[in-house]
C-alpha cells in the first residue's frame, strides 16, 4: 500500500482502540469462551460417537483391503499419480510445499483488506486447494476396489483344489481299506509328499472328510460345503447352528445365500445326525474320521488308558489275525485272495468275506499288492495289519480326546448311544441341545435349560438316573426306566446321563429360549402326531407303547376307554393324562382318528395287502432300527426290500415260506437267527407279511 492509505489506516486504527474493547482481558476472554466450547464439542463427539477403528490387521484374512481413514483419503489418492520412484514427490515434495507455503503466508500475503474480493490471488489458490482435496477424496472413494470376495464353494474343496488336484484330478476313488488320514499325513504313495509338515491335522481331517465324506460329514458337505468348512461350525455355537438349520433362508446371514428350507430338503433325523456330526466331542470326530473305517463304531480293547494311549501313538502292527490254512479249503483261501486284490473280478469273493473276515475289517477291504502275497497272509495270519502313528499326527490334546472316547465306547456307553436315545426320547421337550421350551404337557409351562452349567452342576449322576428312570409326574414327564414302565434299560439310561455329562465342558445354552405359549389349538391328526406318534408309531402301528391299530385293541376298548386312556392316562406307564392339556372335544377327535387306525383292509377275506399302507408301517417299527443302516438287507423301500441282503432275493413273491424274510419270521430259517433279535413278532404283523408275499409281493 502506498504511503497515504497507510496513514489513513492508522489513523483509523488508533480511533478504533481509542472506543473499542482492549485485547486483554476481554477479547482473551471471549476467544477462551469459544475455544472452551470447541473443546467440549470435540469431547462429547469423542465419547457418544467416537472415532471408528478397524480391527487388527490379520495377514491370514485374504478379503481385507487396507484403506486410510477419510481425511487422509485425498492423499491416498495423489500417490496414485507418483509412481515407482516419483512416490518422493506425492508424499514428502508436495505436502511440504504446502506446508511451507501455509507457514509463509503472513509474510507474502500484506494486503491490508481481508475481505476474499480485494485479496483475489490468495483466495483463488486456497479455492484451488479446497477443491484439489475434496475431489482427491471423491476419486479415492469411487476407485476404491471392492472387498476381496471368499472364494465360493467349500473351502476345503479349495485346499483339495491346491494340494490334490495337480496330480489326482477333480476327484479320488479311494478303496475301502485306505487309511487316506494317515496316506495324506505320511504320503509315501507314488512319491507323493508327506503333507503333515505344510497343513495342520485340523486341515488334513477336512481333505478326509471331503474325499469320504462319511455320515454326518457327507450331509454336510451336500448341504453346507458350499458356504463353510466343517472346522469353522464345529467351534460354533450349537444353538445358534440349530437356529440356522430350522430358520434356513430366513437366517440373518442366509438372506441373500439361496439356501433352501432345511425342513423340507433334510429328514428329520438327517438333521439331527447334521448336528450331532457339528457339535460332537472332539473324541468322537476324531475317531469317526481316523479310527471308524477300520474299526466301526467302536473297539474292543484290553488294559486301561495308558496302554490304549500307547497303541494308539506308537501304531504299528497291533492286530494279530487267526490262519486260515487249516479252516479254509484251498479253493476257498484262493478265491478270497483274488478277492482282495480285485474284489470287482470274484464276486462270490463277497460272501466270503463277509462270513470270515467281515467281523473284524467291517466293510474295509484289506488290500494286497499281487495274488501270491494275499494267499500267504490269509493261510498264515499274524499281526499284518499296520495302524498310523498316530503319536506324530495328533496333537497331546487331540490324544486324550481320541483314548477318553474309544474307553468308553469300548464299554458299551459311547456318547453317540447318549445321543441317539436322547434323539428318539427327550428332544419333542427338551430340544435338540437340552434349551428347552414350551411344555407339551402343561399348557403355559415353559422347560427350564438342562444343558446349563447351573443346571448340571447342582445335580449329579444319581439324581440324573433318578429323573429319567422315574420321571417327574408334576411336571408332565413320563418315566423311562424299564422298572417304572418305561422303555430304556438301566445302561441306556447311564448313556444318556453319559451325554448329558459330555455338554458340562462347554454348555449350549444359559437361558431358556423366549418362545410364545398358547394353548394347543390344533385336530386329531395333528395331536396324535405330535404327541402320540412318538410312542404308538405314525400309523398306530405301535413302537415304545402298544399298537393301536390292532385287532384286540381295536375290538376290546369302546370310544369312552380309549377316551378315558387318553384323559386319564396309565400310571403304570409313561403315559400322562392329557386330560388337564387338551380340551374333551379335541380328545373325541383324537379318538376319532385312532378309530381309522381299524384292522387294515388287507385282513378282509380276499383283499390283497398294500405294502404302502400295510408291510412298510412295519418294516419301519419293527426292522429299520438296524436294517437299512448297517447293511445288508435294507427295510426302507420296496426296492431294497426286494433287491438287498447278502442272500438275496430275501422274497420269492408267490412263495412266502420258501423266502428267506418269511423263514425268518416263522422261525424256519437255516442262515443265520430269528429276526427281530429280541423275538417273534405279534402273529397279526407276521399275517400281513406273509399274505403280501403270498399274494406276489406286489409294490401297491
Amino acid at each position: 500500500m502506498d504511503e497515504k492509505d497507510k496513514q489513513a489506516y492508522l489513523e483509523r486504527y488508533e480511533q478504533e482502540k481509542k472506543r473499542g474493547v482492549p485485547f486483554f482481558p476481554d477479547l482473551i476472554f471471549k476467544d477462551a469462551i469459544v475455544s472452551l466450547a470447541i473443546f467440549f464439542i470435540l469431547l462429547a463427539l469423542a465419547y457418544f460417537i467416537g472415532a471408528p477403528l478397524e480391527e487388527r490387521a490379520d495377514p491370514a484374512d485374504t478379503t481385507y483391503t487396507p484403506r486410510p481413514e477419510w481425511y487422509f483419503l485425498f492423499l491416498f489418492q495423489l500417490l496414485k499419480y507418483f509412481p515407482g520412484q516419483l512416490e518422493v514427490i506425492g508424499v514428502f515434495v508436495i505436502p511440504t510445499v504446502v506446508l511451507i507455503l501455509l507457514i509463509a503466508l503472513p509474510f507474502i500475503d500484506r494486503h491490508p483488506r481481508r475481505h476474499y474480493r480485494h485479496r483475489l490471488g490468495v483466495a483463488i489458490v486456497t479455492s484451488v486447494g479446497v477443491i484439489a482435496v475434496v475431489g482427491l477424496t471423491v476419486l479415492s472413494i469411487r476407485e476404491a476396489p471392492p472387498p476381496a470376495e471368499t472364494a465360493q464353494g467349500d473351502q476345503t474343496a479349495a485346499l483339495y483344489l491346491e494340494n490334490c488336484a495337480p496330480c489326482h484330478g477333480s476327484a479320488i476313488t479311494v478303496s475301502p481299506d485306505t487309511n487316506l488320514h494317515a496316506l495324506i499325513a505320511q504320503g509315501k504313495h507314488e512319491d507323493m509328499p508327506a503333507w503333515n509338515a505344510d497343513l495342520t491335522t485340523d486341515e488334513i481331517d477336512s481333505l478326509v472328510g471331503f474325499i469320504l465324506s462319511p455320515g454326518g460329514s457327507q450331509l454336510f458337505t451336500d448341504n453346507c460345503g458350499e458356504c463353510h468348512q466343517a472346522p469353522e461350525l464345529v467351534a460354533g455355537d450349537p444353538i445358534e447352528l440349530k437356529r440356522a438349520l430350522d430358520l434356513g433362508p430366513n437366517y440373518p446371514t442366509h438372506t441373500e445365500s439361496g439356501v433352501p428350507v432345511w425342513a423340507e430338503v433334510l429328514k428329520p433325523e438327517e438333521r439331527t445326525a447334521l448336528l450331532n456330526f457339528l457339535v460332537a466331542p472332539d473324541g468322537q470326530r476324531l475317531f469317526a474320521i481316523n479310527c471308524a473305517p477300520c474299526h466301526g463304531q467302536s473297539v474292543a480293547i484290553s488294559g486301561g488308558e495308558p496302554e490304549l494311549r500307547t497303541i494308539i501313538s506308537q501304531g504299528g502292527r497291533h492286530l494279530e489275525m487267526p490262519p486260515w490254512r487249516d479252516r479254509l479249503s484251498t479253493l476257498e483261501l484262493e478265491t478270497l485272495a483274488k478277492y482282495v486284490v480285485d474284489p470287482t473280478s470274484v464276486p462270490e469273493g463277497d460272501q466270503l468275506f463277509g462270513q470270515y473276515c467281515s467281523a473284524c475289517h467291517g466293510e474295509r477291504i484289506p488290500r494286497a499288492d499281487d495274488f501270491t502275497q494275499a494267499q500267504e497272509i490269509i493261510a498264515s495270519g499274524g499281526a499284518h495289519e499296520v495302524m498310523p502313528v498316530w503319536g506324530e499326527i495328533l496333537t497331546s490334546e487331540q490324544l486324550d480326546a481320541l483314548v477318553g472316547y474309544t474307553i468308553s465306547a469300548a464299554q458299551g456307553l459311547p456318547v453317540a448311544l447318549g445321543q441317539q436315545l436322547y434323539a428318539q426320547n427327550c428332544i419333542t421337550c427338551h430340544g435338540e441341545f437340552g434349551e428347552g421350551g414350551p411344555n407339551p404337557a402343561r399348557s403355559g409351562d415353559i422347560i427350564p435349560p438342562i444343558s446349563s452349567a447351573e443346571y448340571l452342576n447342582t445335580r449329579d449322576d444319581t439324581t440324573l438316573r433318578a429323573i429319567l428312570a422315574q420321571g417327574q409326574p408334576n411336571f408332565g414327564m413320563s418315566p423311562f426306566g424299564a422298572a417304572y414302565g418305561g422303555p430304556l434299560d438301566d445302561d441306556e439310561i447311564d448313556a444318556i446321563v453319559l451325554y448329558l455329562r459330555s455338554w458340562e465342558a462347554n454348555p449350549p445354552v444359559d437361558l431358556p429360549p423366549e418362545v410364545e405359549v398358547s394353548a394347543l389349538q390344533i385336530g386329531g391328526q395333528e395331536i396324535y402326531g405330535n404327541v402320540c406318534s412318538q410312542c404308538h408309531g405314525e400309523q398306530g402301528e405301535g413302537l415304545i407303547g402298544p399298537s393301536l391299530r390292532a385287532s384286540d385293541f381295536q375290538t376290546e376298548n369302546t370310544d369312552q376307554d380309549i377316551f378315558d386312556s387318553i384323559n386319564m392316562g396309565h400310571p403304570a406307564t409313561m403315559m400322562i393324562g392329557w386330560g388337564e392339556i387338551l380340551t374333551s372335544e379335541q380328545i373325541r377327535q383324537l379318538v376319532n382318528y385312532i378309530r381309522q387306525f381299524a384292522e387294515p383292509e388287507s385282513e378282509v377275506p380276499g383283499e390283497i395287502p398294500s405294502f404302502a399302507n400295510d408291510v412298510l408301517p412295519i418294516f419301519e417299527a419293527q426292522c429299520n432300527l438296524c436294517h437299512g443302516t448297517l447293511g445288508g438287507w435294507d427295510g426302507t423301500s420296496y426296492d431294497t426290500v426286494m433287491n438287498t441282503g447278502d442272500h438275496a432275493p430275501v422274497v420269492i413273491p408267490g412263495d412266502p415260506e420258501g423266502s428267506l424274510l418269511g423263514q425268518k419270521l416263522l422261525g424256519t430259517h437255516t442262515e443265520g437267527t430269528i429276526m427281530p433279535p429280541s423275538g417273534k413278532m405279534s402273529e397279526d404283523l407276521i399275517a400281513i407279511i406273509l399274505e403280501w408275499i403270498a399274494a406276489g409281493a406286489l409294490d401297491n
